[in-house]
């Protein structure tokens, strides 16, 4: 009698295991014939992919290759907080990527002037929220999603609500307001659906009628909104003032400090902050530390500094996701951070002073090591690696 099928997360899978039987993707595509170790580059393989779980009737077993845990600095505590993180990147996984189909098929629908389907919507935002409570730092990950194969203003929305509600997080909004600005933030290039492709996809300098026409996307998207009967008019307006600068330089009304609402201005530092740090065909993303240092050199010129202010606590002077040198020659991965102490991180270890792949998971937390300190900030190209490499290593 031939054995059940069995289901496994890809999450769960370790470099090293080996199945009795066939590995498959689904029912028809073997993905490992049996007894063919997994690799960490097959199982990225299947999470750039967007896979999350694979099927065989074989019974595993781990070889040597899997990875054990291993001596931190500073305690099991660092460890077991970043190893929390981790089990969260399946969940992430599924999260941003139900988000991400309900968002695009919200765009297909404006694009064939369809109505507009809140229940989907409302669903993903409740599960976005749900994740950022359980663990607000499983933004971490969002680095690498976008080479899934989603459209890049899907998955701009999508970043935009993960960095929005942070932000919601540290001014101790209700879960109503969580809602309102979710909600706003994830349809908030519901406008640009409506811009023709070919100035959206333009990779050579705008035309002054085409960029005429990007500016007109927020009231293009407010209009939309305004008329879905569950959304309610704050929730619209991060559509429309979401360009609007805090000088009133912005864009479409020049709205000035205060009188652009809460929401928005919450919102355009999140979508600033995502649109630096994401890639696109015509230019790299920039790191964390230095989107950062762009937001602050802004100042009180583009956005709210009391937003700002608590938008720098939550992600620190080195933002979670950076990638720095320490000064023992080390190159790491700022993985935590303590508001007070925002020169002293939590780094996961990439490479030692020698330049040598740090295997597992070695952790320095540098406000209880006193001997350490971050010595520069690299980009992926100065550091010689593949950020996505790096937040989905086992």
């Amino acid at each position: 009698m031939m054995a059940e099928m069995k289901k496994i997360f890809v999450e769960e899978l370790k470099p090293g295991t080996v199945f009795s039987d066939k590995v498959y993707i689904d029912h028809d595509t073997v993905f490992l014939e049996k007894d063919v170790p997994f690799t960490e580059e097959n199982i990225k393989k299947l999470m750039k992919w967007g896979i999350t779980e694979v099927e065989t009737r074989g019974e595993a077993n781990v070889g040597s290759g899997a990875l054990s845990s291993v001596v931190v600095s500073d305690g099991r505590n660092v460890v077991a907080e970043y190893e929390n993180l981790l089990s969260m990147r399946k969940k992430l996984i599924e999260v941003h990527g139900n988000a991400c189909d309900t968002v695009g098929k919200i765009y297909s629908a404006i694009r064939k002037d369809e109505e507009i389907n809140f229940s989907g919507i409302s669903a993903a935002v409740d599960s976005i929220i749900d994740l950022m409570d359980e663990n607000e730092d499983v933004f971490l990950f969002l680095g690498g999603l976008e080479d899934m194969g989603q459209n890049y203003f899907v998955t701009h929305s999508v970043n935009v609500t993960f960095y929005a509600l942070l932000i919601a997080k540290a001014m101790n909004y209700t879960q109503e307001q969580k809602k309102e600005l979710g909600v706003g933030t994830i349809l908030i290039d519901a406008g640009m659906v409506q811009i023709p492709a070919y100035i959206t996809n333009k990779q050579s300098n705008l035309t002054s009628s085409e960029f005429k026409s990007i500016k007109a996307h927020p009231l293009y998207g407010y209009k939309l909104l305004v008329k879905v009967p569950e959304i309610n008019e704050k929730t619209a307006n991060i559509s429309l003032q979401h360009h609007e600068q805090f000088d009133g330089s912005g864009y479409p009304r020049g709205l000035k400090g205060k009188d652009i609402d809460e929401y928005a201005r919450i919102a355009s530092i999140a979508d600033s902050y995502e649109a630096q740090t994401a890639k696109r065909t015509y230019r790299e993303k920039v790191g964390a530390y230095h989107a950062m240092k762009n937001l602050l050199a802004g100042g009180v010129q583009k956005f709210d500094p009391d937003i700002l202010k608590l938008f720098l606590a939550e992600m620190s002077v080195y933002p979670i996701g950076s990638l720095v040198r320490l000064n023992d020659d080390s190159l790491g991965l700022v993985v935590g951070s303590i508001r007070e102490k925002p020169l002293r991180p939590s780094v996961k270890l990439i490479r030692d002073a020698k330049g040598n792949k740090v295997e597992g998971i070695k952790i320095v937390k540098l406000v209880n090591d006193s001997s350490k300190f971050i010595s520069s900030v690299l980009s992926e190209k100065e550091a010689g690696i593949d950020l996505f490499d790096v937040l989905w290593d086992f």
